[in-house]
């Protein structure tokens, strides 16, 4: 057993988590403990998530994982007294956010001897905040997952790892969404893996210098993304055809 202690943020009804969890366990990740905020998932985060992937990555429920025998804990609020408690208590290295519906607060972030792992599916510092994968179509750029800790800032915390979304077999905005959930879903547990195992430490995090913040994109905005992903004119595209 890994003398590494890893704990998962999540609610029941995450629509990422268990394929989050699903990845790191595939990669070889002992998971000691998994918190669940029961708060409930949203008609418009189930809109948004539909319209993204057509439905092709629908949530995969944690009872799915039953073999793996996680060891689940309910708390009324991941970034309350007993969740904290918790998290100090078992005596976790890391925590990794697999869809936190919390703003995570100090109290929380400083809980894991590490911190809090987050899988942002865009590159930081250059796409912080909402819609990076849209902004990047947008501005002709690759698209990638950046793996990195959290802070009190958006996006902000130290760097790990970061990989570009491979373009080859996109062929719609759908495609490529799906495709960065994917990749981020591996990235994650491999960089997890390699946290546990020792072959990456807390030294290995970089600090980001300056950096943009993207805000949301309207349904006109997205349909401009889809369209130029479908006529192969976003620039990673082009260079595959």
């Amino acid at each position: 057993m890994s003398t590494f202690r890893v704990g998962v943020l999540a609610t029941p009804e995450g629509i990422l988590a268990g394929r989050m969890i699903a990845a790191m366990l595939a990669d070889g990740v002992t998971i000691d403990a998994v918190l669940l905020d029961p708060t409930r998932l949203s008609a418009r985060e189930r809109e948004i998530h539909e319209r993204r992937t057509a439905g092709r990555l629908p949530p995969l429920p944690l009872a799915a994982l039953e073999d793996h025998r996680l060891r689940c804990f309910v708390v009324s609020d991941h970034n309350g007294a007993a969740s904290v408690s918790l998290v100090r208590d078992l005596g976790l290295d890391l925590l990794v956010n697999a869809g936190t519906p919390r703003i995570c607060g100090p109290a929380l972030l400083g809980a894991a001897r590490i911190g809090v792992l987050n899988c942002h599916p865009g590159r930081l510092p250059s796409y912080r905040g909402a819609c990076a994968v849209e902004h990047a179509v947008l501005e002709d750029r690759p698209v990638a997952n950046t793996v990195h800790l959290m802070n009190e800032g958006v996006d902000e915390g130290p760097i790990l790892t970061v990989e570009d979304v491979p373009p080859a077999g996109v062929a719609s905005y759908q495609d490529l969404r799906v495709a960065t959930y994917e990749a981020g879903f591996r990235l994650l547990g491999r960089s997890v893996a390699a946290l546990q195992d020792g072959r990456l430490t807390a030294a290995d995090f970089v600090p980001q210098g300056e950096g943009r913040r993207m805000g949301p994109v309207d349904d006109g905005t997205v349909a401009r993304v889809e369209e130029l992903v479908a006529s192969r004119r976003w620039a990673p595209l082009a260079e595959v055809s």
